[in-house]
């Protein structure tokens, strides 16, 4: 695909470009609502130069999720080399925190938004809970109380939490991330 500059994006470039587009439309116009020449044309480009990167908006998706799966497996590695204490959630927490991006941040307003697609894509956000619990079961002494437990889960969902409560407010992702980040401090301590 060609810049406006007559440069040409490496591949990955081009396919960072179109899951942010796709991305952006599917949380607007809803994943139904919007079609691969949809993407191609906010992209200028076609769609078999779409095609050739990715076979399906289902495929965006994906890839999208495999990058938030791989995210959590990094959490999960650093927290099995960490020494347990009573500090490592605070620190898994904030650590995870610290990945949260502009593009993150619209995947979950998609998900939000597009809780059937996100069903019938396989139910991703099944796969990001099971992956929550394997760092929560890492972290947490075994056999730990189910208020413990789940005490653990909410300081790993409060950034969803907050996006939630925050939707139609105009609230920046800066503003959104900060307010999780004092909302987990206000549950774990400072960090």
């Amino acid at each position: 695909m060609a810049e406006a500059d007559g440069e040409r994006r490496s591949g990955e470039e081009t396919r960072d470009a179109i899951r942010r587009i796709a991305l952006k439309l599917f949380t607007e116009r809803g994943f139904e609502g919007t079609s691969i020449k949809d993407i191609a044309d906010a992209l200028g480009t076609t769609k078999s130069a779409l095609y050739y990167h990715f076979p399906s908006k289902e495929a965006i998706i994906a890839s999208l999720v495999e990058d938030r799966r791989a995210d959590l497996d990094d959490l999960l590695e650093w927290v099995k080399r960490q020494e347990r204490g009573p500090d490592l959630l605070r620190r898994a927490a904030f650590r995870w925190l610290d990945t949260v991006t502009e593009e993150r941040i619209d995947g979950m307003r998609f998900a939000m938004a597009n809780r059937p697609a996100m069903k019938r894509l396989g139910g991703a956000g099944e796969g990001f809970r099971s992956g929550i619990d394997a760092v929560i079961d890492v972290i947490l002494e075994p056999g730990a109380p189910l208020e413990v437990r789940l005490h653990a889960r909410l300081v790993f969902e409060m950034l969803p939490a907050v996006l939630s409560v925050a939707r139609d407010s105009g609230a920046t992702t800066e503003q959104i991330i900060s307010i999780a980040r004092d909302a987990v401090r206000a549950l774990v301590g400072p960090g």
